[in-house]
């Protein structure tokens, strides 16, 4: 029974020899390097930016010019959404494509970006289409379409009984 007791206290020796290692000699560090990375994320999109600036791609530029925006600062964010609109509109009257309904979506902040989806229903031709699209490829912005609907009232005809 003694031989028991001793054992018990042996490991409560050691865990608590483990415990005291862990918490005081190893703590400090992690934390430094932590803050070591984050000043080497900035230090890297400063490095980025210059190599952009230095090698004059200006498209470029303005891509992350117009998408990219700090997390703290929410008023950018809010005047980016409705520059996004006024660019939209612009296209489509650009185009003279009718619009019936845009309805904006909820906005999420994923881990890097701010995502504001769009609901977007127009009247066109196909066309129209293909050349709004274009636009919108071609655009500062990175836009990307997650799906669209055509109805193009092959209903309505596959439910009268005349070609005409």
């Amino acid at each position: 029974m003694q031989r028991n007791y001793l054992l018990l206290i042996m490991v409560m020796i050691l865990f608590t020899g483990f415990w005291y290692a862990e918490n005081n000699l190893y703590s400090p560090l992690p934390s430094k390097i932590a803050d070591l990375e984050d000043e080497q994320v900035t230090f890297n999109e400063r490095l980025i930016t210059a190599q952009i600036l230095s090698e004059e791609m200006d498209m470029v530029y303005s891509i992350f010019e117009n998408n990219m925006f700090s997390k703290d600062n929410k008023s950018l964010k809010e005047n980016a959404s409705i520059e996004f609109l006024n660019d939209l509109t612009d296209i489509l009257n650009k185009l003279e494509i009718t619009v019936l309904h845009i309805k904006p979506g909820l906005k999420t902040d994923r881990e890097s970006y701010t995502f504001i989806p769009y609901e977007l229903e127009i009247e066109c031709t196909y066309e129209e289409f293909g050349k709004f699209i274009t636009e919108l490829e071609s655009n500062d912005r990175l836009i990307s379409i997650d799906e669209f609907l055509l109805n193009n009232g092959l209903e309505r005809m596959s439910l009268s009984k005349s070609r005409d």
